[in-house]
């Protein structure tokens, strides 16, 4: 372990401790007969919220980057919803689709269940809480930094959105606008990549496997 990602964890489990303990995830996960799809990106303190509430109700979801710069998934938002805002949820369960952290969290604790922390519902303190935590991180996770190539199928990532080693690989995953399924999870995080039948455990170990696999 370098001192680099050393320092890289330390940053990461600060911006987690900001946070209260929101986030956590849902042990007994709803059934869901396809996943929601989310437009966010990482660094965003309102998409912060939205995947917050993604884990407490431990659905599955495919979330499809889109950093500041990013070109491959921001314009699908726009033509979906209009506007070019994050997050943007869109549940093909129910035809339901929305803008709005606070929409987001609402509408999955009323439909998916699994609770609210008590943050969500202190606006003023969450969002504030949400912009500390994105300033501890030097702002990772904002912008489009490398292109990665286009996958056939998502990488699938368990990992919970509170764990700081998970923070690492998202940010990463978002800067090169990776598409991945996320399943809420606990434990260290772990990928699966069904392109080429790969499964990678811990952040270290996948960030080297973004880096030399998915990126030209």
């Amino acid at each position: 372990m370098t001192a680099f990602y050393s320092v890289n964890l330390a940053t990461s489990a600060v911006a987690s401790a900001l946070r209260f303990g929101a986030g956590g995830v849902r042990l007994e996960a709803a059934s869901l007969a396809e996943p929601l799809l989310l437009y966010e990106f990482e660094a965003c303190p309102y998409c912060r919220v939205a995947r917050e509430a993604i884990a407490q109700a431990g659905v599955p979801v495919i979330v499809r980057p889109c950093p500041k710069g990013g070109k491959r998934f921001r314009p699908d938002v726009e033509r979906l919803g209009g506007k070019a805002q994050f997050p943007y949820l869109v549940d093909p369960n129910t035809g339901a689709a929305m803008y709005e952290s606070a929409n987001i969290s609402k509408y999955l604790h009323e439909t998916y269940g699994g609770g609210r922390h008590w943050l969500h519902w202190l606006a003023p303190l969450n969002l504030f809480s949400s912009q500390l935590a994105m300033l501890v991180r030097f702002l990772r996770g904002m912008f489009y930094l490398k292109q990665s190539y286009h996958l056939a199928n998502p990488v699938e990532l368990y990992a919970g959105e509170r764990d700081p080693r998970a923070r690492l690989v998202k940010e990463v995953m978002c800067e090169s606008e990776v598409e991945y399924l996320w399943r809420p999870s606990r434990g260290a995080p772990r990928i699966v990549d069904p392109n080429i039948g790969v499964e990678v455990i811990g952040a270290s170990a996948i960030l080297r496997h973004i880096r030399r696999v998915y990126r030209p």
